[in-house]
């Protein structure tokens, strides 16, 4: 999902996203899951989360920015069902812009 960066005054600073804990099968199938999320805080820290953490920080207001376009436009994490089963998992619009695997 892309959104605008502009931000109201009381809105917190998004985490950004710097790489995903990835289970399952192949891309191209489809079934893939993100199990984890590593991400530098606003705080400036760095934070692990679980795939449960985030879609419940994300439920309460908080934004996952994987990508900034530099005209304001960003790409989010978003919860998302698996297409082939039933378990919970992140995705961004564009597929293409999720970050790469945690070392």
């Amino acid at each position: 999902m892309q959104t605008s960066a502009s931000r109201g005054a009381d809105e917190v600073p998004p985490y950004e996203v710097g790489c995903l804990d990835i289970e399952g099968e192949s891309e191209a199938s489809g079934h893939r899951h993100v199990t984890g999320v590593e991400t530098r805080d606003p705080d400036g820290g760095s934070t692990r989360w679980s795939c449960a953490q985030v879609i419940a920080a994300i439920e309460d207001g908080e934004r996952f920015v994987v990508a900034e376009d530099g005209r304001g436009a960003l790409t989010l994490l978003e919860p998302a069902r698996c297409p082939a089963c039933p378990m919970p998992t992140l995705v961004t619009d564009p597929a293409d812009a999720q970050p790469g695997a945690c070392g």
